[in-house]
């Protein structure tokens, strides 16, 4: 793996460092600068608003049969949990 140095502020650089030590925390193991960098693009690209996700499954309202929205929902949250795991090992 080729890397490369990047300058960035102390403030950045302790931020990056909290992060570090949370993701640690979490995983169990050490994690790298460049992991937690891609720990936040990731987040950052699958961050969704709110307002518009509501918005946008109005117009699906009363499809699903009662308590079929739940179960879709802890699949989903399932799904993305095992996506985080495998982004911090």
């Amino acid at each position: 793996m080729t890397s490369t140095t990047i300058q960035i502020s102390k403030k950045i650089k302790n931020k990056l460092f909290e992060l570090i030590n949370e993701l640690e925390k979490n995983c169990g193991r050490r994690v790298t600068y460049d992991e937690a960098i891609e720990y936040l693009i990731e987040e950052k690209v699958n961050k969704v608003n709110k307002e518009e996700f509501l918005e946008s499954i109005r117009k699906y309202q009363g499809i699903l049969k009662e308590g079929e929205g739940i179960s879709l929902l802890e699949e989903l949250r399932s799904i993305e949990f095992e996506r985080e795991e495998n982004l911090t090992r």
